[in-house]
Formats: C-alpha cells, sequence, structure tokens
C-alpha cells in the first residue's frame, strides 16, 4: 500500500502527561506531511482500548493499521481487541519501558516508528494468553510484579524509569516471603519469582530469554529460585549484564504448552509491565491471528 493511501486509527489516553501528547502531536504531524489519513480515539476508563479496537476491526472500515499510541500495557490492550482479523497492529511508542518497540528494532525513535506505519510490513505474531486478556511480552510473579503493585503512576509520570526503582524500594520487606510453584512440561518448579515471556527483552535494554521470537509461539521461563534482598540484588545484577539466564539459581525452560503458576498465598502477577491478576494463573500462546507493524 503506498504511503498516501495509508489510514490509520490511534487509540491513545489523552491524559497521559503533557510530555507523551507532545511526543504524540509530533507524530501525528510526520504523518499527516506523508499524506496519512489519522482518526484520533481517545480512551476513558480501563478496557477502554480494547472496546474501540474491538469495534474498529469489526466495522468494515478499511484501517491500514490500528495504531496504539503509549506505553507497552496500552499497546497489549489494544491487541486484546484485534482477535482474528487482518488488519494489523501498529503502536507509537510513549511508554517508559517501550519493550515492544525495542524489540522489534524502533526504539523510542519517533521517525522510525512513522516510517513502520508508513512503509513497514505487517508480520504474524504470537501473543501470549491469560485469561481473556493477551500479553505481548511477559508475565511476571514476584519480584518484578511486587515492584509493579507498588507502583506510583504519579511517580512514572515524573521520574519515568527511576519510578520502577522507588517502587521496588518499598516491596523489599516483601521479598523474604515471596513462594511461587510452576507447572511446566509436567514438571513442577519452585522458586522466589518467575518470568515468562514471549520476547528476548525485559524491562527496556535487558536480555532474558536470547531465543524468544514472537514469529514463532512458544514461553520462555525463568524461574528464580533464590529469596530475599540479596537475592534480588543479585537477579538484577545479572539482569543488567544480560547475563540473567545463565545464573545457577535460575531455572530457564522454553514449553510449547501451559504454564501454571501458583502459590501458597495470593501473589500478585504483573503483565508487560502493568498490574495483572493475583495467582494462580494460567498461560498459554495465543495462537488467533494478530498481524503487527514492523519496521
Amino acid at each position: 500500500m503506498t504511503e498516501d493511501a495509508r489510514r490509520f486509527l490511534i487509540i491513545h489516553n489523552p491524559v497521559s502527561g503533557s510530555r507523551n501528547a507532545k511526543r504524540l502531536s509530533k507524530v501525528l504531524d510526520k504523518l499527516e506531511k506523508a499524506g496519512c489519513g489519522v482518526t484520533l480515539a481517545g480512551t476513558e476508563y480501563a478496557g477502554h482500548a480494547s472496546k474501540i479496537a474491538a469495534e474498529a476491526v469489526k466495522s468494515g472500515e478499511n484501517w491500514s493499521a490500528v495504531v496504539a499510541a503509549g506505553g507497552d500495557g496500552t499497546i497489549s490492550e489494544v491487541a486484546s481487541g484485534m482477535t482474528d482479523t487482518d488488519i494489523p497492529l501498529g503502536f507509537i511508542p510513549l511508554g517508559t519501558a517501550n519493550v515492544l518497540a525495542r524489540e522489534v528494532g524502533v526504539g523510542t525513535n519517533l521517525q522510525k516508528a512513522v516510517r513502520t506505519l508508513t512503509s513497514g510490513k505487517a508480520v504474524e505474531i504470537f501473543p501470549g494468553q491469560m485469561g481473556d486478556q493477551r500479553f505481548l511480552l511477559m508475565v511476571g510473579a514476584g519480584y518484578d510484579s511486587l515492584a509493579v503493585s507498588e507502583l506510583s503512576s504519579h511517580e512514572k509520570r515524573k521520574y519515568g524509569a527511576l519510578a520502577y526503582i522507588f517502587a521496588a524500594v518499598r516491596a523489599v520487606k516483601r521479598f523474604k516471603s515471596l513462594d511461587v510453584r510452576v507447572k511446566v512440561n509436567g514438571e513442577d518448579y519452585r522458586g522466589a519469582s518467575v518470568i515468562a515471556s514471549r520476547v528476548r527483552l525485559f524491562g527496556g535494554p535487558f536480555t532474558i530469554a536470547p531465543d524468544a521470537d514472537l514469529c514463532k509461539p512458544g514461553l520462555h521461563v525463568l524461574i528464580l529460585k533464590n529469596r530475599g534482598l540479596w537475592a534480588a540484588l543479585k537477579y538484577g545484577a545479572a539482569l543488567a549484564c544480560n547475563r540473567l539466564w545463565k545464573l545457577s539459581s535460575v531455572d530457564y525452560i522454553r514449553t510449547d504448552g501451559t504454564v501454571e503458576i501458583l502459590s501458597d498465598h495470593p501473589t500478585p502477577c504483573q503483565f508487560d509491565g502493568d498490574d495483572g491478576p493475583e495467582t494462580p494463573v494460567s498461560l498459554t500462546t495465543d495462537r488467533r491471528k494478530l498481524f503487527l507493524m514492523m519496521p
């Protein structure tokens, strides 16, 4: 499709902050200069992005892409509304970590994001599935999910990635009591924390699952066996050095089947960096059709 024929429905949160509004405005200006047609749809409540996306793909409109403008959680929310459609999912990276954008080589570069929409290709991918929710990146229960549960939206807007460090400090007192059970490939595992990932990256630029590929089904599961503050610091240092999956205290398993995360006491989960349900949860690959705009 030629650039001037492209029509985009862009779903965004109109109260996400002035910085995001400025970045979105730059993208809209670039799309208009490229001759693209743009329709904006603002969200009003949690889950609204999924509803807008679902209505868009059923409307019969000839959208070139339904575009999520926001962070990874917003992109996943839009993806949850786009089941079994040939209309691709696009994205404008306006979040804190922007893991998906980094995963596919766009990063936070707005010019690359615009180029991906105007001249990129639609590639079939396989999201994860947790209940009736899709996730494009990962689900975690343990160190990461406790930090996300303590996250302040005000701090996130003001401090960006540093907000996760502040949240982790507030969650430290709960690290000693972490205890999760994981069932995968017919085996039972136990540890302090678990991450089931569809992608290579975590938290931005850090590699946790080097063999993961959005274009291939399957979950890559990391079980962090040791608990407590010192264990968390060790895991954090290994993550920063892109060596987390290599540690002897980490089990790294790949599966095409179901992953069950359980615990004796309810533990909050995070999916794609947002708050999720408490354990127990069941995860699998969603094989319903989804196309993603890629460079």
